[in-house]
């Protein structure tokens, strides 16, 4: 027999724990002396423990714990809470990635505003143009933004071939409000990123299955925008999009220059995904609409 300390030594696990488990139930000492209240333990009961830790480092709770070692649990119920923990874990490994990616990204604005990186803005009028118009729908996970989007690019594409969407080949990404959010960022907001597609003047407003309705919409010419074209290192990484840096940048450019900018960024596909899946192959020019300064 062990008494509790040595059996504390030999397990690695801290008396006040081991009298935690015995409370729960998960391990109980194999003897406790009836006048001085010591607890005893087995060697033999030191596999159970390595078990309960082993498990306690998968992050299984300890009621988890509890149910894996004295239910009777079926080959298919432990695989399926194995599952669950993985799915949990999983998420919580996204959301720390997510987390990361944002403090990496302001201090790279911090870096900026230090050091401001030369940009290529030039100055120009945005044309009048009719367009079908629709807000992408806002999702939880970067997965579910993934799926969405190749859903919509596929209707798309499809309606577009059908002739249902009388396209001119333009096609515009709009961001509305201050900060430019990624599109598969669970912090998107719901009617924040608008897609416009140019449609000749004939097209009326239609309906597609997953996408809902896309309505036509008429939008003036912009008389001032500050535009740049993204690089290509901008659009290949989709866990830290450039094209999002791009647009703030191009805000403090305008400030800078003495103009006043708008609530919303543009960002227009001269080559974008309606046309290829491969984001080497992208031509995408943000606009940044702007007046001047009273």
């Amino acid at each position: 027999m062990l008494k509790i300390g040595e059996f504390s030594r030999l397990s690695q696990v801290t008396i006040k724990t081991l009298h935690h488990y015995d409370e729960l139930g998960l391990i109980k000492p194999a003897h406790i002396d009836p006048i001085t209240s010591y607890r005893f333990y087995t060697v033999e009961q030191l596999p159970r423990i390595h078990r309960i830790m082993a498990l306690k480092e998968m992050g299984l709770s300890l009621e988890q714990i509890g149910l894996m070692l004295d239910k009777e649990l079926s080959t298919e119920q432990m695989r399926g809470m194995l599952h669950f923990k993985q799915a949990e874990i999983q998420q919580e490994m996204r959301e720390a990635q997510r987390q990361l990616a944002m403090v990496e990204f302001r201090l790279r604005m911090i870096e900026a505003e230090i050091n401001f990186p030369e940009l290529d803005v030039v100055i120009k009028k945005l044309e009048a143009m009719r367009f079908l118009s629709f807000f992408a729908a806002s999702h939880s996970t970067l997965e579910k933004g993934l799926t969405y989007r190749a859903m919509v690019v596929s209707t798309l594409q499809k309606a577009i071939a059908d002739g249902v969407i009388q396209h001119t080949g333009v096609v515009i990404d709009v961001f509305h409000g201050e900060t430019v959010i990624p599109f598969t960022s669970p912090d998107l907001q719901n009617r924040q990123h608008e897609i416009l597609l140019g449609v000749k003047d004939s097209q009326k407003a239609i309906k597609l299955k997953g996408i809902g309705q896309l309505t036509v919409k008429e939008e003036a010419a912009v008389e001032t925008a500050a535009t740049l074209i993204l690089e290509t290192s901008d659009l290949m990484d989709i866990n830290r999009p450039g094209y999002v840096e791009k647009g703030i940048l191009l805000r403090r450019w305008a400030i800078a220059h003495g103009y006043k900018p708008r609530d919303v960024v543009r960002y227009l596909s001269h080559r974008g995904i309606l046309d290829t899946s491969n984001p080497a192959e992208f031509v995408i020019e943000a606009q940044l609409p702007v007046d001047a300064e009273d």
